[in-house]
């Protein structure tokens, strides 16, 4: 998996260079954004983490060009306390997440962690002949956390989304937040708090190993339905848990605590699709692109 790096700040980029570099990654790296992108299209990374704030051209602009190019490329926004309303203007562009500075080490490798993992599940569909009137289908999935990126591949194969790369990936993306999600906070019973303990103590998967010790948890499935017709393709999530007051979760368009975000990956979603809505106690989530979006 390569990764760009573009940061004006020369301390900065050194810190993201060598967590980098000592964990085995292939990566270059850019002052600014015309060097960054002069970089991109020669080089051609998976992932793009790039500053918001810099000078000659700065990091929104950057993912404008690189979005303008219907890129697939995963880009990574990072923006600093005052910059807020950078970050939600970002995700609106097309960025797929975003990090706060000072980045914390953990945190970016815990993403690319979970992005190689998306990235080297492949989907090869084949092309449906005919005008599409609708299609659905139903599937089935054990709560296995570390088969999520194979489940969402499974998901995007079924669905034969016969659309541009770049909005594909989103689509991807989003599903494998709401599926983390449904699995982790769902069926799991797993709240914020606890996993945010497991994360800075390094426990996580002890976390999610006890949880599967629990015939309760374990035994619990994840129910997928999909639906497409003209206009738009939806997936409808459905997790065996108690749910939750999803009337609380904060407005996508309110910057005022975006930095300190519980349920980032909720909150994500909501930009990788046009339309996220929970139903019922919370435990059933519906998540839309319209197909006119995507022309």
């Amino acid at each position: 998996m390569k990764v760009l790096i573009v940061e004006d700040d020369r301390a900065s980029r050194f810190f993201l260079e060598s967590l980098l570099e000592s964990n085995g990654y292939d990566f270059r790296s850019a002052a600014n954004g015309i060097e960054g992108l002069n970089i991109f299209e020669e080089y051609v990374p998976d992932i793009v983490l790039t500053d918001i704030q810099m000078p000659i051209m700065d990091g929104l602009e950057l993912l404008e060009a690189i979005r303008d190019a219907k890129s697939d490329t995963i880009v990574i926004m990072v923006t600093a306390f005052g910059t807020e309303n950078y970050a939600i203007q970002a995700l609106h562009l097309g960025a797929n997440n975003y990090l706060k500075k000072p980045v914390s080490g953990q945190e970016l490798l815990r993403l690319l962690k979970k992005y190689k993992a998306i990235l080297t599940s492949k989907y090869s569909p084949d092309a449906l002949p005919g005008r599409l009137v609708n299609r659905r289908f139903t599937l089935e999935f054990n709560t296995e956390y570390n088969k999520i990126p194979k489940i969402v591949d499974k998901v995007i194969v079924e669905s034969n989304l016969d659309i541009e790369d770049n909005e594909k990936i989103n689509i991807e993306l989003g599903l494998v937040e709401l599926i983390t999600n449904a699995i982790e906070h769902g069926n799991l019973n797993i709240d914020y708090i606890e996993k945010q303990n497991a994360l800075d103590q390094g426990f996580l998967g002890d976390l999610y190993t006890d949880r599967m010790k629990n015939p309760v948890y374990k035994n619990r499935a994840i129910t997928i339905d999909f639906f497409a017709d003209p206009e738009k393709f939806q997936w409808t999530i459905i997790d065996e848990g108690k749910g939750f007051d999803w009337k609380i979760l904060p407005d996508p368009t309110d910057e005022d605590h975006i930095l300190e975000l519980n349920g980032r990956g909720v909150f994500i979603s909501r930009f990788l699709f046009d339309k996220v809505e929970y139903v019922g106690n919370g435990n059933t989530v519906i998540a839309t692109k319209f197909i006119k979006n995507l022309a």
